[in-house]
């Protein structure tokens, strides 16, 4: 019964009150009104979250170091090169194990530069399949090993290898560097990839016959040398294809055998 009569005095009280146009309630004590309608501390936190976030500034990949490092430091003897060729981490992206040296000795009269070592080579150039139809064809030359210089564009066994982006590297100034130390008398580039990658002052598309000129020596040590050219399709192409082999047959004679 009491509390019947305290909820009708406050009805009553909150009646007089209203009627006399009071609809607010007053305190003397300060309040933190700013505080008060804050969100809560969780809700801020799920603000920040879903707000985006500034993106990072993209700054460009510093470019990739040039195929066997400055052309400063190549070397300047084919003896050296040799020694280069396999200990420089700069030569090729893969470990130091699995390289393959060139082979041969300067003024060849014939230079053969193949894209890389086959994969039955083993730890000499051209000592497997590939390098037993060289034979056949050296023979037929009227040449053999001991007149040859034997080399790879690329120290190991690389299947795929992206030519593109290893001429952009540099390696086709590598190939020329290693030519003219070479200087043999005549070149023979077996693989298209080879000889896009070398780009030769001259080349006739119909005969696969051309030049290239190298700055650095050549057989006389000075000036600029000129390389009779010969192209073919790789070795591992002509063991496949047996008119391949008389292709390279008739451009070789046409070559060393001029009307």
């Amino acid at each position: 019964m009491a509390d019947a009569d305290g909820r009708a005095l406050v009805e009553s009280w909150a009646a007089f009150w209203a009627d006399a146009g009071v609809d607010l309630a007053f305190d003397d004590d300060p309040h933190d009104w700013i505080a008060e309608g804050a969100p809560p501390a969780d809700a801020k936190d799920k603000t920040d979250r879903d707000a985006p976030r500034p993106k990072p500034v993209q700054r460009p990949a510093p470019p990739a170091p040039k195929i066997g490092g400055p052309a400063q430091g190549w070397p300047g003897s084919l003896p050296a090169f040799r020694d280069w060729w396999l200990a420089e981490p700069l030569v090729d992206r893969g470990p130091l194990a699995g390289r393959v040296a060139p082979v041969g000795d300067r003024g060849a009269r014939l230079m053969v530069l193949v894209a890389d070592p086959a994969q039955d080579d083993g730890d000499a150039l051209l000592s497997g399949q590939d390098g037993q139809l060289l034979d056949a064809m050296l023979a037929a030359m009227g040449l053999k090993r001991a007149d040859c210089y034997l080399a790879s564009a690329l120290p190991r066994h690389t299947p795929a290898a992206d030519w593109r982006g290893l001429y952009a590297e540099g390696l086709g100034a590598l190939m020329r560097h290693h030519i003219a130390l070479a200087a043999p008398q005549m070149l023979a580039v077996f693989g298209e990839d080879v000889l896009k990658m070398l780009s030769p002052e001259r080349f006739d598309k119909a005969s696969a016959q051309g030049a290239i000129a190298v700055e650095n020596g050549g057989i006389d040590g000075a000036g600029t040398h000129e390389i009779p050219l010969l192209a073919s399709y790789p070795l591992a192409v002509m063991r496949s294809r047996p008119q391949a082999k008389a292709v390279w047959w008739q451009r070789w004679l046409s070559l060393s055998r001029p009307s």
